[in-house]
């Protein structure tokens, strides 16, 4: 009687712990954070624990935090944090010949300072992290490597945040030849066979960056002091890479957004080819147009309430406020000339 008892409860407790490493096993990788002006650096540990992702940010890690996300993904939670601060987000793989080089420039980054000499990479335009258009993890884009005659790490890199819209970063004196490109896969993926036929380290993460102060030159003028991980500018631009990447972006959408997204994209390929030969006086002409349009001002306006409706409840009364503040000044300034 008393080994079934026995037998009972220890069958018992095994079905909880599988009940209890179920739960968890459902659960990792996804993010609950609920706060109110709790310090950065204490809401990055939550996200990066829970969602099991590195973030690193040129924040002030005290800046009060309030934001809310339950059970959402990591890559959800740092998009709603960037924007809880007023920051931008990015997907981005730091390399280096060393891990030491890495967490090097990553403190020097999350100090505030710039000590130079790192190429930066960097797919244009877009928003979120990853610099996608389309609400999706960048983390799931999948880079298929084109083969060409430069096949300089460097050279690759570039084409890898074409394809994809992450950054990345290597020191400017690193460039050895990769040798036999690795097959398509995920971004992340990709970029490790690169680096690793390369001989270095690389760590993938999520960069929070914050404007920094603008600085006054000797002639009065306000300068923007760069990070370190600011994109290069200028660069060649291959259309059928970007075309690659943007394709690649749908695919990691539902399939019931594909369809519109696949639209929205086809238009805006027609309408760049269309003025892409035009004088530069027309072709702005052409693009302030477009950008009049009812419908485009309608997708434009859902974005941006998508993005404000991630915002905690008193920055939005702080924009509403500014906004009519600025509108009434307009109003002022017309109604007195």
């Amino acid at each position: 009687m008393l080994n079934n008892r026995v037998l009972a409860l220890a069958g018992v407790a095994a079905l909880l712990a599988v009940v209890m490493v179920w739960r968890w096993v459902a659960g990792w990788g996804y993010v609950t954070v609920k706060v109110h002006e709790a310090p950065l650096a204490q809401v990055i540990k939550s996200i990066e624990r829970q969602g099991g992702v590195k973030i690193s940010t040129n924040a002030d890690p005290a800046t009060p935090v309030t934001m809310l996300i339950e059970k959402g993904s990591a890559y959800e939670a740092v998009d709603i944090l960037s924007i809880a601060i007023d920051g931008d987000a990015r997907l981005a793989y730091v390399a280096a010949p060393s891990d030491r080089e890495i967490k090097d420039v990553l403190a020097a980054f999350a100090g505030g300072n710039n000590p130079g000499g790192w190429a930066v990479f960097a797919g244009w335009g877009g928003r979120g992290p990853g610099g996608s258009e389309f609400e999706a993890d960048p983390r799931g884009i999948i880079w298929k490597p084109s083969d060409s005659e430069d096949k300089s790490l460097q050279a690759i890199l570039n084409q890898g945040a074409q394809k994809t819209g992450a950054l990345f970063a290597v020191p400017k004196e690193w460039n050895p030849v990769v040798g036999k490109l690795p097959g398509e896969g995920r971004a992340g993926k990709v970029t490790a066979s690169v680096v690793k036929s390369a001989k270095g380290s690389v760590q993938e993460l999520f960069l929070v960056t914050v404007q920094p102060p603008r600085e006054q030159t000797a002639g009065n003028e306000a300068e923007v002091t760069r990070t370190v991980f600011a994109p290069q500018r200028g660069g060649q631009r291959n259309p059928e890479w970007m075309a690659e990447r943007a394709k690649a972006q749908i695919a990691t959408l539902p399939p019931e957004q594909r369809a519109d997204a696949q639209k929205q994209m086809d238009e805006m390929r027609t309408f760049w080819e269309s003025v892409r030969n035009l004088p530069e006086e027309e072709r702005r002409a052409k693009m302030e147009e477009m950008m009049n349009k009812p419908e485009v001002q309608e997708r434009m306006e859902e974005r941006m309430n998508a993005r404000d409706a991630k915002s905690p409840p008193q920055k939005r009364e702080d924009r509403m406020r500014r906004y009519l503040d600025r509108k009434n000044q307009m109003k002022g300034a017309s109604s007195r000339s």
